[in-house]
């Protein structure tokens, strides 16, 4: 489900002491030991006070479970330092998740692909049986009627991820941090030792081993040659220091803000993306509200290694940025209000559990990117450009300016209520004055006529000439959350909106928005269709699967969730949530038309809070209009879309 959570910047954390390096009487001071019967937070909470995950990141949660949130709480600076620390500098800090998923997926293309065209209402394709046109060589099959061509829907794997999040304290004020993720998202049975699926894809590299039917054993990935990923890939990785005026942070760090919609760490259980930022940044304190400053690199164009790549100057050593005007430079600065020091955290307990008074947070984010040039070269990617001839440097005139507001309100008037409330919005205003060609499927003029006729553009009247090459930013989104729990029930409504484009192609999967083929396209200078996160989790299907995002959608999602068992320690329940979705601007939806569907989840947990989470999930989609498919002059539906399924079985233990 959409993750719950409070306003962040990477890095800027004074996490909740977990103990150092086992010591009994450091695992003392753990959070969760002081807990009651009825936990005056709720168990995603309690989860993060005694696991301590990393500062500001989404709670592990399966799909389709929505909770009443609450702060994440994680291991402190003074950790070290504290009257019951024994411990030397430099220290380890391990934190983290091992993960598995079994996923079962019917009908996802939603009836809907002609295999004619290569097209369909959904972006996802049927199976690879229903795609062979002429079947396998064997002279028994017949073209288009071979014998396991036999109407397949279902699409089912297992995969597993371990996330590493480790921290080096340095000393009491320096530390670094890094996430490591191995096999990520490693599909079981995915790299057989032989045969033509192993090995280097298609090519047979173990003479004992023909077929991939004989593989006795399964080899570690290694991208490019029996996987799309290495077994270990580095995610992040910064540095901390903190000082007497406040925090500094550097290096690749995670990004996540709010409630996730904009910018979203992805480090929940069920997560697969996650927003990294390449960052230098300082945060303080500043009457009352904390403020936060940051100079990012989203990109800097070509890199190399100075001078010709012979055998005299050889790749080694510090690559540097070949040219400052292809850099795309972004500046953040924010400010908010929420309890982030370990004093803050326990104020803001005992006024909601002790004092029972009403609280609020809030915080105001806000983002500039501009570029002025991209350049590009066809061997980037090996050596670096050595003649003019290397490279094209092309205008971008790139601006965009984001803001987005966050607010959040809770309220527990005795200790089995809680309410909160929770909203984000966000903009993206601005203009890319030249799309550089290469970002484009095919070569444009910077001003045409719409009037096909006129060969010279100086006889084309003003009001026919266009420029296909610039694009307005104009997009706007928000999300908002009630959630509630009383005693042992948890019910709530979410609630977003994504404005959306009248180009053709619909949802984050099947489409450029700076291009198209359709030369109704070409009159279309803005693009204002807002995406939420891909990682803000709404629903098991629509969003998650087919569109791939939340965008020109609006959706109202009501839920409701029992735990029949509940203690200081673990809970075990259900939750069933229902997702209705309409079109914001129906006219670049499959279907042309505003109602999207009718989802329904139903969940089955049992989640240990500081360990262990278990659950098996079912989610069925009643697709409506909108994911109709049309002819290609969109006058007749070609087909109508059928009910797509899903049953999901996550399997998660964090530390």
């Amino acid at each position: 489900d959409d993750q719950p959570e409070t306003p962040s910047t990477a890095g800027v954390d004074e996490p909740q002491p977990i103990g150092t390096q086992g010591e009994p009487e450091a695992e003392a001071e753990d959070a969760s030991d002081a807990a009651p019967a009825m936990p005056t937070v709720d168990p995603a909470t309690a989860q993060a006070l005694e696991d301590g995950l990393p500062a500001w990141e989404p709670v592990p949660m399966a799909p389709g479970t929505a909770t009443a949130g609450g702060d994440n709480l994680t291991a402190n600076w003074d950790a070290a330092g504290g009257p019951a620390s024994k411990v030397s500098f430099p220290w380890v800090e391990s934190h983290g998740y091992f993960r598995m998923r079994a996923d079962l997926f019917h009908n996802l293309d939603l009836d809907t692909y002609n295999a004619g065209s290569g097209r369909g209402s959904s972006p996802v394709l049927p199976p690879l049986t229903e795609l062979a046109g002429a079947g396998s060589p064997n002279r028994e099959d017949v073209a288009n009627n071979h014998r396991y061509k036999r109407g397949a829907d279902t699409l089912a794997s297992t995969n597993m991820r371990l996330r590493y999040q480790p921290t080096l304290h340095i000393s009491e004020n320096l530390r670094v941090k890094t996430t490591l993720d191995v096999l990520d998202n490693l599909v079981l049975g995915s790299t057989p030792a032989g045969g033509a699926v192993g090995g280097n894809r298609g090519v047979v590299t173990r003479p004992d081993v023909p077929v991939e039917g004989l593989s006795d054993t399964q080899e570690p990935p290694d991208s490019g040659i029996n996987g799309y990923r290495d077994s270990v890939r580095v995610k992040h990785l910064w540095g901390e220091w903190k000082t007497p005026l406040g925090l500094v942070t550097f290096g690749r760090m995670q990004a996540h803000w709010g409630l996730g919609m904009l910018q979203n760490s992805g480090n929940c259980l069920d997560c697969d993306f996650g927003d990294s930022v390449d960052r230098i940044m300082g945060v303080t304190k500043l009457f009352g509200t904390y403020v936060a400053a940051a100079w990012d690199f989203p990109s800097e164009g070509l890199v190399g290694f100075p001078g010709a790549d012979t055998n005299v100057n050889q790749s080694f050593g510090q690559q540097r940025d070949l040219d400052q005007r292809d850099d795309v430079n972004q500046y953040m600065v924010s400010f908010f209000n929420k309890p982030v020091t370990r004093e803050e955290q326990e104020v803001r307990k005992r006024d909601l559990d002790e004092l029972h008074k009403p609280v609020f947070d809030w915080g105001v984010y806000s983002l500039i990117r501009h570029q002025l040039f991209a350049s590009e070269t066809n061997n980037a990617l090996t050596t670096p450009p050595t003649t003019a001839t290397d490279v094209s440097l092309m205008d971008s005139k790139l601006f965009t300016f984001t803001p987005d507001l966050w607010l959040d309100f809770q309220f527990h008037p005795d200790a089995k209520t809680q309410y909160r409330v929770q909203f984000e919005a966000a903009a993206v205003i601005g203009s890319i004055d030249e799309v550089p060609i290469l970002a484009l499927q095919s070569s444009r003029d910077g001003t045409v006529c719409l009037d096909d006729s006129v060969e010279n553009i100086a006889d084309c009247p003003s009001d026919q000439r266009i420029s296909p090459r610039k694009r307005d930013l104009l997009q706007f989104g928000y999300t908002l959350q009630f959630d509630a729990q009383n005693d042992r029930l948890k019910w709530g409504l979410h609630h977003g909106f994504a404005t959306g484009d009248k180009s053709s192609g619909f949802g984050v999967l099947d489409r450029n928005p700076l291009d198209s083929n359709d030369p109704q396209d070409i009159r279309d200078q803005k693009i204002t269709n807002f995406k939420f996160d891909r990682d803000f989790i709404v629903d098991m299907i629509l969003y998650r699967e087919i569109l791939g995002a939340v965008t020109n959608a609006t959706y109202f999602k009501p839920y409701v969730g029992y735990n029949f068992i509940q203690d200081e320690r673990e809970a075990w329940g259900f939750q069933v949530a229902t997702i209705y979705s309409m079109a914001v601007v129906p006219e670049s939806t499959p279907g042309n038309a505003r109602n999207l569907g009718l989802e329904f989840d139903f969940e089955l947990y049992i989640h240990e809070f500081d360990r262990f989470r278990w659950s098996l999930a079912y989610g069925v989609l009643v697709p409506f209009a909108g994911l109709d498919l049309l002819n290609e002059n969109r006058t007749q539906i070609l087909a109508e879309p059928g009910v797509a399924q899903t049953l999901q079985m996550n399997i998660g233990m964090q530390f």
